[in-house]
């Protein structure tokens, strides 16, 4: 009875979500494509166009396969074709420590104090592909001011390697 409900409760939360819902934005690789027509106006041939709502003088639909956004021009991100290249293997980044000198707060007049303090960045697998490497969400630590550091969750990213 128990494997019945659960298995109600996905096919409820499966089907609650949308296409366009189920899709999600990653960093560094734009917006996705929309799965309805875009009208945009281009200026001139060469130049950017603008997404504008329809019936905007002067829009048109989109064109498929292009650089235009359409529903047509959405490859998987692993394809060649995509500019990502095919995964080649996964390296594991060590966590690294990290020496810090933290301002340590004192009562007006008495001379600032810095204090010596350790802290170790989570390690995390990279992904190397045949056109660059995914280095997926990870902790960082960013040094926000002199003595005064804060943990910042990195985003995503595909970091391209140079031309061979």
């Amino acid at each position: 009875m128990r494997i019945l409900g659960v298995a109600i409760g996905l096919l409820l939360a499966v089907g609650a979500l949308s296409p366009a819902a189920a899709q999600v934005t990653t960093p560094g690789l734009s917006t996705p494509n929309p799965q309805s027509p875009v009208f945009v106006i281009r200026p001139n041939p060469n130049g950017p166009f603008v997404v504008v709502p329809p019936g905007t003088r002067g829009s048109r639909e989109s064109i498929p396969f292009g650089d235009e956004p359409h529903a047509l021009n959405n490859p998987h991100p692993m394809l060649p074709n995509a500019g990502l290249g095919y995964a080649v293997r996964q390296v594991w980044m060590p966590p690294q420590p990290v020496t810090m000198q933290v301002y340590v707060p004192v009562p007006e007049g008495v001379p600032t104090r810095y204090q010596t303090m350790f802290a170790e960045v989570p390690g995390f697998y990279v992904t190397e592909t045949t056109t660059g490497v995914w280095l997926p969400e990870r902790w960082v630590l960013d040094q926000v001011n002199v003595g005064i550091y804060q943990w910042r969750r990195a985003p995503m990213q595909f970091v391209p390697t140079g031309s061979r």
